[in-house]
């Protein structure tokens, strides 16, 4: 039997419990008792530490600087806990002259990222290459966005298109999702690669593409002028009798 082509991942996280408080540099927010519970349960109890100033995102692509770079990550969780995988940022010019950028997730897995006019960073589409996929949402999902204050969400409803590689012509699945960033805060998170503060953003996915049921659940933390530092993203795909999947993986960077 297939496996299910639904996958859309996105990515990693981590924050500390403590009250909320504020001073001249920003809010202190504190991690939520859920995403702590995952967070340590995925990246490991020593990778986040305290809650630190959260200011509003004012440079999308300061925390996610767009270019050529391949990023060395360590699995922390899933089936390649303890292996290290080759990641990274790519681009390719188009008749326009305009970059098209493209993040590796994992080694099968790669979001398209655009640039809006207004500075946000967009993902409308991600290539699933061993399941032979592309998944593209309308409008597209949410990465950095320019302007998003500590504690603010952001949600949207998107059309979702699933289309074989073999025949990307014609649509295999459609669906819609409904789909919702949040800016947790700011938190010092220690991975391999060093010890950053790091910008946390949660993305939560709810809704139905062709027969299956989806949520999706990421959480990015990003440090500014380095890019992703840690990720977590846990998939569960049901559709009756016909596939399930149910998988959490972690990730942290291992090299700068």
């Amino acid at each position: 039997m297939r496996r299910s082509p639904l996958r859309l991942a996105v990515v990693p996280l981590a924050i500390v419990l403590g009250a909320v408080t504020a001073n001249a540099q920003g809010v202190v927010l504190p991690l939520p008792p859920d995403d702590h519970q995952v967070i340590t349960a995925q990246l490991g109890p020593a990778v986040v530490g305290a809650a630190r100033p959260s200011e509003a995102i004012l440079d999308a692509s300061a925390y996610f600087p767009l270019q050529q770079k391949t990023f060395p990550f360590r699995a922390t969780s899933g089936k390649n806990a303890g292996n290290t995988q080759e990641l990274g940022l790519r681009s390719a010019l188009r008749p326009s002259g305009l970059p098209a950028w493209r993040f590796r997730l994992s080694p099968s897995l790669a979001g398209f990222i655009n640039v809006t006019s207004s500075g946000d960073l967009i993902m409308p589409a991600i290539s699933d290459f061993d399941e032979g996929v592309v998944v593209v949402s309308t409008p597209a999902t949410p990465f950095v966005m320019k302007g998003m204050k500590p504690g603010d969400s952001v949600t949207l409803s998107q059309a979702v298109s699933v289309n074989y590689l073999e025949n990307p012509s014609k649509q295999d699945h459609s669906g819609t999702l409904t789909t919702t960033q949040t800016y947790v805060g700011t938190y010092q998170v220690t991975v391999p690669a060093g010890t950053f503060d790091a910008v946390l953003l949660r993305l939560h996915y709810d809704g139905k593409i062709g027969p299956a049921e989806v949520k999706y659940r990421s959480w990015y933390f990003f440090a500014r002028g380095v890019g992703v530092i840690a990720m977590i993203t846990q998939e569960e795909v049901s559709a009756a009798w016909i596939y399930h999947t149910d998988t959490t993986t972690g990730k942290v960077l291992a090299i700068r």
